[in-house]
């Protein structure tokens, strides 16, 4: 059985056309964007205050992560957050 298809469009060719350049610049944007917005939502997660439980009755409700690691010589208290992570704090004597 040997059919022809009649009256088939024929595919125009394939050229960069100027539109096709506000497409990459807009998807560009949009993805930087996309970044920059998932940055700051982790910056302000990171230094928004937290509740820390440092013992079964000691619960700090405005505990912020400092930036760094304390210093070898410093003695620390290690606590949990409240969505789990372990944090730090210079022992009170």
């Amino acid at each position: 059985m040997d059919a022809k298809i009649l009256n088939s469009p024929m595919r125009p060719p394939k050229t960069f056309q100027p539109h096709h350049i506000r497409h990459m610049i807009s998807g560009t944007v949009v993805f930087l964007l996309g970044i920059g917005v998932n940055e700051l939502v982790v910056h302000l997660r990171k230094h928004s205050p937290k509740a820390v439980r440092w013992s079964p009755i000691e619960i700090q409700r405005d505990y912020t992560i400092p930036s760094g690691l304390p210093p070898t010589n410093v003695q620390v208290d290690i606590g949990i957050t409240e969505d789990g992570f372990y944090v730090w704090r210079p022992r009170k004597e």
